[in-house]
């Protein structure tokens, strides 16, 4: 009995170390190499779990006691040391807000076991603590992960004070539980003040978090009015260049018998070498400015085409198949921003892949119109080196800065009540597209 009584002590302490890392792993940002610095992590949990029982089974239950939480805290100190690239502030606040819910599971859990026997408790107490902690992991890596993360890039020097409210409960139910003596040895008479203090906690958390959320959401609609607005001004000159570009190619068509006019009398005057050098300046500059025909739409037209050129400057196979009518109920310049910047991803994106790996970029654009309604699809495929790291749905950049060009695409989706998909799978980079235009625009 003795000894079922200890092996359930040890997994009681592996499960509350397993509990302390999955709830870190599920809201911090891990360094890199990330499979070494958890392995290792695993390893002196393990060791100080048995450590920690083999100090129970000699010096008692009693001294024992003392211990837990400076050892919960020093191996959480031990997790962030080793594994968090978060600031130390929003650590600490990740730390204290899992010893808050770790202290309320635990009281929660011994409430609702029955007790029978030693070994009878042991069992459900370490049953019930694993439902609940199952279930708020789940909620975190399930829900509160990718909100978390936004939270971290926004805030500031924010988080120091809502790290001091985590710490100041911390503290406040360390007492109610743990003063003057540990909650189990004693008939339970302080429910009221655990369930009082917790509903003050989830109040102030909430009321916290509600409030932050508005300002984040303040903050990112401003952020993309100024990306949108930054990306239609470069777009906007981008296009008044192309447009130029074209009707000097016109002027020179225009112009070609003047050109003839002066090859002749170069020619007559036996000036060879001179007329040979004119034409091959003429030639390269029309062929600069012409246009292939890509689609019927202009400004479409000119963006694709012009990056096509590029891309095979650059020995990147390129294929474009664009149905984009020239009437299309679009703005041109978001239509060109999300074009110009998906294909300037993908000759990154090729460039970025290793030696002798086949280069290639596929575009499709397809529009249609049913029961009234236009829907434009834009898919980009291309060569993509294996290492692409996501953030949030979206790619991360390796340009200081970068980024812009893929939260501009995504900000126009939604101008148009679309969506936008960015996926990397054997090699592939696809960026997916779907707007859906009014034909009264």
């Amino acid at each position: 009995m003795l000894i079922l009584i200890v092996v359930l002590v040890v997994l009681r302490f592996l499960q509350t170390a397993a509990y302390i890392g999955l709830f870190f792993f599920s809201l911090i940002k891990l360094k890199a190499p990330k499979k070494k610095r958890i392995a290792i992590t695993v390893v002196i949990y393990i060791a100080v779990a048995f450590a920690y029982c083999a100090f129970l089974f000699v010096y008692g239950q009693e001294l024992t006691e003392r211990l837990i939480i400076p050892v919960e805290i020093g191996l959480c100190l031990i997790l962030l040391l080793i594994c968090s690239a978060d600031k130390w502030v929003v650590s600490l606040f990740v730390m204290f807000t899992m010893f808050n819910l770790y202290l309320g599971i635990c009281y929660l859990s011994d409430v609702c076991v029955p007790y029978a026997s030693p070994l009878s408790y042991q069992i459900q107490y370490f049953i019930f603590r694993t439902v609940l902690f199952g279930a708020l992991l789940f909620f975190n890596f399930k829900y509160l992960r990718p909100r978390f993360h936004r939270l971290v890039e926004i805030l500031g020097k924010e988080w120091q004070f809502i790290t001091l409210a985590a710490f100041f409960f911390y503290v406040m139910e360390a007492v109610i539980l743990y003063c003057p003596r540990f909650y189990w040895h004693e008939a339970d008479n302080r429910w009221y003040l655990v369930a009082s203090s917790y509903l003050v906690f989830f109040s102030v958390y909430w009321l916290i978090f509600r409030s932050i959320s508005a300002i984040v959401g303040k903050y990112e609609a401003q952020e993309r009015e100024r990306i949108l607005a930054q990306q239609n001004k470069f777009w906007e000159e981008q296009l008044e260049e192309q447009k130029n570009a074209v009707n000097a190619a016109r002027r020179d068509r225009h112009d070609l018998r003047h050109h003839y006019d002066t090859l002749l009398v170069m020619l007559e005057g036996g000036k060879t070498q001179e007329a040979v050098s004119y034409l091959t300046a003429q030639t390269r500059r029309t062929e600069s400015a012409v246009l292939s025909d890509v689609c019927e739409h202009p400004a479409a037209n000119a963006i694709l085409s012009r990056w096509a050129a590029r891309a095979r400057e650059s020995s990147i196979k390129t294929e474009i198949h664009a149905s984009l009518p020239a009437n299309l109920p679009m703005d041109e310049v978001a239509l060109a921003g999300i074009l110009a910047n998906s294909f300037e991803n993908a000759v990154e994106g090729c460039l970025r892949t290793p030696e002798g790996t086949v280069r290639f970029i596929a575009v499709n654009i397809a529009y249609s119109v049913y029961n009234g309604a236009g829907k434009l699809y834009i898919v980009f495929e291309n060569a993509c080196a294996d290492n692409i790291v996501f953030e949030s749905g979206f790619p991360k950049s390796e340009k200081p800065g970068g980024g812009t060009g893929t939260k501009s695409i995504a900000y126009t989706a939604e101008r148009y009540n679309g969506m936008v998909e960015y996926a990397a799978e054997k090699g592939i980079f696809r960026t997916r597209v779907l707007l859906h235009l009014s034909l009264q625009a």
